[in-house]
């Protein structure tokens, strides 16, 4: 195994001599390139053009001002595209012709709108809320064990509104206060709230910076990284990815500010649907991306 490049670009396959291997800043991409190309052995370029039984120079290029025996002289040294260098493409009118396309990524993904010029593939749409769905899973699982300590109160003051109105009902009396059972629950259910955020972003913040994705990420093979520059993220781009989502959540018990946080935390994954980069705003607002992970 080679010594691991300091930064991205081609380099010398490690597992094939006869290639280069795209490496993307961090590990070793899928994608490889022939070391030369398939077609070099049928090039004609550099060898002796045929000549006709007879010629007086038989195969080599025709030096500028060299002239070939039967062929008038003509006056002074002859340039390229005049009767010079008689090689098939070159000179004689022909001009020099681009050279087969073969490897690399331009031939292959120039015309795809889901790689990055680095050659990175972006992430399907269904791969995100898969890890997503995932990732809310387990760190919903985490807060619920760390905020036990909480849900007491919560349950009690439930408990306790539900047994009061089934005992109004029954006398005939007036039915218990709800606007006092909302603040009871608002107040119960805050620190359990706090706990969930502050699970959601040490997760979040330690899987970015540590593996480059979260554990749902992972097993949906995508990885964050910055858009120009192939690599982990630091704390303060991880960070950057979830402010829209913190603030949406805190401010979600709010009557008119809620109402408007729910419709940006709508908007905020929507948005790769129709992104050309396939960019949520909190992306946009990290100047990240997720793409697929090089295998």
């Amino acid at each position: 195994m080679s010594e691991t490049p300091s930064g991205p670009g081609w380099y010398d396959d490690p597992d094939d001599a006869s290639q280069l291997r795209y490496f993307d800043g961090v590990v070793w991409s899928s994608h490889t390139t022939p070391r030369k190309s398939p077609t070099i052995d049928d090039s004609v370029i550099g060898r002796g053009a045929q000549q006709p039984d007879g010629a007086g120079l038989q195969g080599g290029w025709v030096h500028p001002g060299a002239t070939q025996p039967g062929a008038a002289q003509q006056g002074g040294p002859q340039g390229p595209g005049q009767g010079g260098w008689s090689g098939p493409g070159y000179g004689g009118g022909q001009g020099y012709g681009a050279g087969p396309a073969y490897g690399g990524y331009g031939a292959a993904y120039a015309q795809r709108r889901d790689v990055l010029p680095d050659g990175a593939v972006l992430a399907q749409w269904w791969r995100r809320l898969l890890a997503r769905i995932l990732d809310s899973f387990i760190t919903s699982i985490v807060a619920l064990v760390v905020a036990i300590p909480w849900l007491g109160p919560m349950f009690a003051a439930v408990t306790d509104f539900v047994d009061a109105t089934v005992a109004a009902a029954e006398a005939g009396g007036a039915m218990p206060d709800q606007n006092a059972y909302i603040t009871e629950m608002l107040t119960a259910s805050l620190p359990i709230t706090i706990v969930s955020l502050f699970v959601g972003l040490l997760y979040e913040t330690v899987f970015l910076v540590w593996r480059g994705a979260t554990p749902g990420k992972m097993a949906l093979g995508t990885v964050v990284r910055r858009v120009g520059s192939p690599g982990k993220l630091t704390v303060v781009d991880a960070i950057k990815r979830q402010l829209i989502g913190l603030a949406t959540a805190a401010v979600g018990v709010l009557p008119v500010v809620g109402l408007l946080g729910s419709i940006v935390s709508i908007l905020d994954p929507a948005w790769l649907l129709w992104d050309p980069k396939r960019q949520t705003l909190h992306d946009k607002l990290a100047d990240t991306v997720v793409v697929l992970k090089p295998r």
